[in-house]
C-alpha cells in the first residue's frame, strides 16, 4: 500500500521535431521507462484493460451526448479534408 505523502517521479515527454529524435530518445530511456511501467503495474497504477472495462467504458462514453457545433468552411477546404 502507498503511503499518501510518498510521490511518484513525474513522467516526462519532451516534444520532437523529427520521428528519428524520438525513435532515439525512446531506445536511449527504454530501460528507465520499462522500470516505471513495471513499478506502475505492480503498485496498481497501471493496470490491463480487459475487454469488459473496455465495454464499460464505452457505454458510458455513449451515455453523455457530444455538443453539437455548426462550422462553415469554405468548399475547397472542405474537399481538401475529405481527401
Amino acid at each position: 500500500m502507498k503511503k499518501q505523502n510518498e510521490k511518484q517521479p513525474k513522467r516526462v515527454m519532451p516534444t520532437f521535431a523529427t520521428e528519428a529524435e524520438e525513435a532515439e530518445w525512446w531506445y536511449k530511456n527504454r530501460n528507465i521507462h520499462g522500470k516505471q511501467m513495471l513499478a506502475a503495474v505492480i503498485s496498481g497504477e497501471a493496470q490491463v484493460l480487459t475487454k469488459e472495462k473496455l465495454r464499460e467504458r464505452i457505454a458510458s462514453s455513449k451515455k453523455t451526448a457530444a455538443p453539437v457545433v455548426a462550422l462553415r468552411i469554405p468548399e475547397a477546404d472542405l474537399a481538401l479534408a475529405r481527401k
